[in-house]
């Protein structure tokens, strides 16, 4: 049985800034707070983010499956999380001076009877993003990769 999970946050970052850090691999080891950096493994199918990219982001790989800049980026867990048919939906709209994230993701656990558990601990890790992922992008260093990152 999938379960859904469902977050919001505001930022002062644009848009643009946002799905600069989303879309860029390395980025997400600058707000993440993986211990391990994160880094791509595969190109896009048409661009070097695009649909089709993989990232290594400890402990999974992920690949990109929506890519419409600067409204919607969406991924999908191809190994190393404990869970079936993982894939998040981020998007991004213009609000006010700011910007508007929904973080929308679908998983269905890998063991039986560990739904609630398993959605829960997925909870915490996307409430973890809703909050890491403006909070860099406000007070991102020249030095991130989003902002060394050419093709997006």
């Amino acid at each position: 049985m999938p379960y859904e999970i469902q977050l919001t946050a505001t930022s002062t970052a644009t848009p643009e800034e946002l799905f600069r850090h989303l879309a860029v691999p390395e980025a997400w080891g600058a707000w993440g707070g993986f211990p391990i950096p994160a880094k791509q493994t595969r190109k896009g199918d048409t661009t070097t983010y695009g649909v089709g990219s993989v990232k290594k982001i400890w402990p999974a790989s992920e690949q990109t499956v929506a890519y419409e800049p600067y409204s919607h980026f969406a991924y999908k867990a191809l190994s190393g999380l404990p869970v079936r048919r993982y894939r998040s939906d981020v998007r991004l709209e213009a609000a006010g001076s700011g910007t508007e994230i929904r973080w929308n993701a679908v998983l269905e656990p890998l063991i039986p009877g560990t739904g609630p558990l398993t959605r829960a601990v997925f909870r915490l890790i996307l409430k973890n993003f809703t909050r890491r992922l403006p909070a860099h992008t406000e007070n991102c260093p020249p030095a991130c990769p989003a902002r060394q990152a050419a093709d997006i």
